[in-house]
């Protein structure tokens, strides 16, 4: 097993390829295509904190807020993430699903790994530009 310091590294480089490749990133212009996102990332996990793993995801992956970005694209970046870590190709529904199901002994260890991943993203994304309004 990898130690702290070789895990925040693996995960901050996964990371930025999933950002990289995702949705959220304009490969022409080499830009975030909003800079909400940078928000959205970093309220992720402290929504998880406050409000726990699975409201935190339902209400990123239904995405029903006044937001300007779709919160669902967080959702997408933290599958990617799992997707990385456990060398799978879950699709974002699946994951949110897998998730949403997990049992009460389960959720505690998910929770640490869910918020691992949206630190290394929230890492991540304040290296690249954002798209000017």
């Amino acid at each position: 097993m990898a130690t702290s310091k070789e895990r925040k590294n693996q995960l901050i480089a996964w990371a930025d390829e999933t950002i990289k490749k995702s949705r959220i990133y304009d490969k022409k212009n080499g830009e975030i295509i909003s800079e909400s996102y940078n928000g959205q990332i970093a309220a992720f996990s402290v929504s998880v904190a406050l409000s726990g793993l699975k409201p935190t995801m339902a209400v990123y992956f239904s995405d029903k807020s006044s937001s300007e970005v779709d919160k669902s694209k967080v959702v997408e970046l933290l599958a990617d993430m799992y997707n990385k870590d456990k060398k799978g190709n879950m699709p974002p529904e699946e994951f949110y699903n897998k998730i949403i199901g997990l049992t009460p002994q389960e959720e505690p260890d998910a929770r640490r790994v869910i918020i691992e991943y949206a630190i290394a993203l929230k890492l991540a994304i304040r290296t690249f530009k954002f798209k000017k309004s």
